[in-house]
């Protein structure tokens, strides 16, 4: 017969069964949390791996920007920040500390060379720490010690450091055209191996990455006038006003050029040696076609550009001179910058002694009222404006004068033509832009 276990012995039965597909249940989730969790570890680090990408890459390009803005400002200090005027004269711009004049130009006017040559040891970067969005920035010259750079003690941040280089097309270098580096990090570093550190060492932070910029200048002045003194419609001497107007150059041999008459009687124009001749041109009536067809007109033919798109050039300086500007507003403006176009908007009256602009930092002014020479000042570079009118008894001008009306002298105006300003301003004067397809990661 058969026998029947007990109810109690069942029930034990499925409970232990009951057990067993529960832990093989706990066990199967535990399997699949894992192997969720392993993929949410994966998800996060990637995440912030992309992040550390991200941040460095964007201090990079920060980094393109900012080399940018100082290149065409003006004098700054150890530290990249613009000096108070008493300390500005031993002080040079940005521009002048990472980039000099080629000594061979064979492949185009205008190529520059880098300060440091052929000595590693006098190679510096500029650089920036980026902390709670205000940068602490280090600006050395060429073999001098950096400043101190302030690195935050908690390590939080980023930076960007530049590195120079010329632009090179095969092997010829291009005039005019410079590329330089930006290397990015997502955080400062230390040390030697720092993001901003003096030498050629990986930085050892989160995450780096390099950019390479090709920037070129935009000439402030492509063509330098021909004469010593132009003016669309008349230039005149008025007794006891006289002119003193002489040009040595070869090239050109214009004393004086205007679009209609030139009446200076007792004055002296004087052309190149040996050349016989005075250097004037009155009469000419394309000049004078062109100042009667208005400022815009006259200006392009001049500048190339507009007024409007030339005044928002980034390296020009603008001066609000609605209520005048004196002798004064200029000489602190070019005191700062040095070598950059200063846009008067308005009336100018130099009215006092003084130099403005010297033989390695020509002056280069720009009026759009009227000027006015009164003071017995030293002037030696480059002046534009609606019109001149030299009353003073002394000045000097060594450069180009050009009125787009008429020049007159009621004082003497002594006005010598000067190739070797005029070339300064032609070739290194102007805004550093991006070249179209100059950029690229490295």
């Amino acid at each position: 017969m058969l026998r029947t276990l007990p109810i109690r012995r069942l029930a034990s039965h499925r409970g232990v069964a009951a057990l067993t597909v529960v832990m093989v249940l706990f066990f199967v989730m535990a399997l699949v949390a894992a192997y969720t969790n392993r993929n949410l570890v994966f998800e996060q680090r990637v995440s912030a791996n992309s992040y550390r990408a991200t941040r460095a890459l964007e201090a990079a390009d920060a980094g393109v920007e900012w080399t940018l803005a100082m290149l065409n400002g003006g004098r700054t200090t150890a530290n990249c920040t613009v000096p108070s005027g008493i300390a500005a004269p031993g002080l040079t711009d940005f521009r002048s500390r990472y980039l000099v004049p080629s000594t061979d130009e064979s492949n185009g006017e205008g190529a520059f060379e880098l300060p440091w040559t052929t000595v590693p040891a006098n190679i510096r970067y500029p650089a920036c720490i980026i902390v709670n969005g205000a940068p602490r920035c280090i600006c050395p010259a060429a073999g001098a010690v950096p400043a101190n750079i302030n690195p935050p003690g908690d390590g939080i941040g980023s930076a960007f450091r530049i590195t120079f280089r010329l632009f090179h097309s095969g092997i010829v270098v291009r005039g005019g055209a410079v590329q330089f580096v930006s290397r990015g990090c997502s955080s400062p570093g230390d040390g030697a191996t720092s993001c901003f550190a003096q030498n050629d060492d990986l930085p050892q932070t989160d995450g780096a990455t390099a950019v390479i910029a090709t920037v070129g200048l935009v000439r402030a002045l492509p063509v330098a006038p021909k004469a010593a003194l132009t003016a669309g419609t008349t230039i005149s001497a008025v007794a006891p006003g006289r002119l003193e107007v002489s040009n040595g150059d070869f090239t050109s041999g214009w004393t004086a050029h205007a679009g209609g008459v030139i009446d200076a009687p007792g004055s002296r124009f004087v052309g190149p040696a040996g050349s016989g001749a005075d250097g004037q041109i009155g009469g000419d009536t394309v000049l004078l076609a062109k100042s009667v067809e208005g400022a815009e007109p006259w200006f392009r033919a001049l500048f190339v550009l507009d007024t409007a798109t030339y005044e928002r050039q980034p390296a020009v300086v603008r001066l609000n001179c609605a209520a005048g500007c004196t002798r004064t507003n200029i000489a602190d403006a070019l005191l700062l910058n040095p070598r950059n176009p200063i846009w008067a908007d308005g009336n100018v009256n130099i009215d006092a002694a003084g130099e403005l602009g010297t033989a390695a930092d020509p002056m280069m002014l720009i009026v759009t009222g009227n000027l006015t020479i009164s003071g017995n000042a030293v002037m030696r570079g480059f002046v534009h404006a609606t019109d001149i009118s030299w009353t003073a008894a002394a000045a000097t001008l060594d450069g180009a004068a050009v009125a787009r009306t008429t020049f007159n002298a009621t004082g003497v105006a002594t006005v010598r033509y000067d190739k070797a300003a005029l070339d300064t301003i032609r070739l290194r004067y102007g805004s550093f832009v991006r070249v179209p397809g100059g950029w690229n990661l490295l």
